[in-house]
């Protein structure tokens, strides 16, 4: 069983408003992402929330939400929530930031294809890595080890051979807003 990690526990402090609930495709951030893993073969999706818990558990409907507590001490924490809620039949999980809304469902089966124990698989369009990225559950034990102050990164650093890189013809891997200015230009080269 593939599954989904999305975490939507930020603070947005550089939006200004939770990133999402922002309003993308006539949704929101969190619901295209959402709408995307839905039809495709990921078959079980953890939302993790913190900061905006209420207005983001309430525009979720059908998925399993855990709240992380420790939400302020960094994303590592969310991630960590969210694999502590995995089936232990996870044969690996997606990490999906939620401030990266432009996913498609031919990206996530061309990952899940390569995916093998000890692997962390990204995506890469025009030579550079975006997201979502998929991790193989051995791997995940080693997040799971992570103190707060470090990110994800610090494993995928970690031993270079064991990242797949499949290239994809999706440059909405490498989309990634964080501010008002770049919500503007989502939506202005959308249209």
């Amino acid at each position: 069983m593939i599954s989904a990690i999305v975490l939507a526990a930020g603070k947005s402090e550089r939006m200004g408003k939770p990133k999402a609930l922002l309003p993308f495709h006539g949704r929101t951030f969190l619901e295209n992402i959402l709408d995307t893993i839905s039809h495709s073969t990921i078959e079980h999706t953890i939302v993790v929330i913190g900061h905006h818990r209420q207005d983001i558990e309430r525009s979720i409907k059908g998925f399993e939400v855990v709240f992380n507590p420790d939400y302020e001490k960094g994303m590592t924490t969310s991630f960590q929530a969210g694999i502590r809620a995995l089936p232990w039949d996870a044969a690996g999980a997606f990490l999906f930031l939620v401030d990266h809304p432009v996913v498609d469902v031919e990206t996530l089966e061309r990952l899940i294809e390569r995916l093998a124990p000890g692997r962390i698989i990204v995506p890469t369009y025009d030579g550079r890595r975006g997201h979502p990225v998929l991790f193989a559950p051995d791997i995940l034990d080693e997040i799971l080890a992570l103190p707060a102050a470090e990110g994800a990164n610090t494993v995928v650093r970690r031993n270079p051979d064991r990242v797949v890189e499949v290239p994809v013809k999706a440059p909405g891997i490498l989309v990634d807003i964080d501010t008002p200015e770049q919500f503007e230009k989502l939506l202005t080269e959308e249209t």
